[in-house]
């Protein structure tokens, strides 16, 4: 009875180191920084407050922002990323997909931050920090990525807004993997470029198809 019930608990032990292989890590705080590069296409959702609107809201100056974004749940990834061993060459790192969380301020140089001229013209960055966890194997340290300043609009494009980050001017620094000193975030949006009487309100946008983050 004794070897039978050994015999079980080898097999549960052997299923369990299995199921640990097979899964991808996700990055944390105790896993080594990756070194190189990666681009993932995202979607997801953006929201403000106070929310966007024609006119704005007298006495706004700055707009308070955050978005939250992931890449598909298998595969579209792509790069070359690996992590320092103790042999001093790169072990090989493959990124499975990315979680991503903003959170910051939007401002002009001067008007009323949430009104649509000042948005689609004139709002850039205050101060944002980014973070990206990753779903990677081996698992590697997440990414938090601070964007301070800028002397340019964030938001562009036509018919509908694109917000690119960082702005001209922003101060970019970076911790975790990829020592981020330059990271892209480009989210097309569903908010009209052109400013009408109808438009908005918008206290969220989506982040569609076509959108993309790129470290370093």
């Amino acid at each position: 009875m004794l070897r039978k019930l050994f015999g079980m608990g080898a097999t549960v032990v052997l299923a369990t180191t299995a199921l640990a292989v097979a899964t991808p890590g996700v990055s944390g705080a105790a896993a080594p920084a990756a070194v190189g590069s990666v681009s993932c296409p995202v979607t997801g959702l953006g929201y403000f407050s106070p929310k966007l609107t024609f006119p704005g809201t007298t006495g706004v100056t700055a707009i308070k922002y955050h978005f939250k974004e992931a890449s598909p749940t298998s595969g579209g990834c792509t790069g070359s990323a690996g992590v320092p061993n103790s042999a001093g060459s790169i072990t090989p790192v493959t990124i499975f997909g990315v979680k991503i969380k903003g959170t910051g301020f939007l401002i002009p140089p001067s008007g009323v931050a949430n009104s649509c001229s000042a948005f689609n013209l004139a709002d850039s960055i205050g101060s944002l920090t980014v973070k990206y966890t990753w779903s990677a194997s081996p698992a590697i340290a997440p990414t938090t990525v601070t964007y301070v300043g800028g002397s340019t609009p964030v938001v562009s494009g036509s018919p509908l807004d694109t917000i690119t980050l960082p702005a001209t001017g922003t101060a970019v620094t970076g911790t975790g993997s990829f020592g981020a000193s330059i990271a892209s975030n480009i989210m097309l949006t569903n908010i009209p470029s052109l400013c009408t009487a109808s438009w908005g309100p918008f206290p969220s946008h989506t982040i569609g198809v076509g959108s993309t983050i790129s470290l370093p």
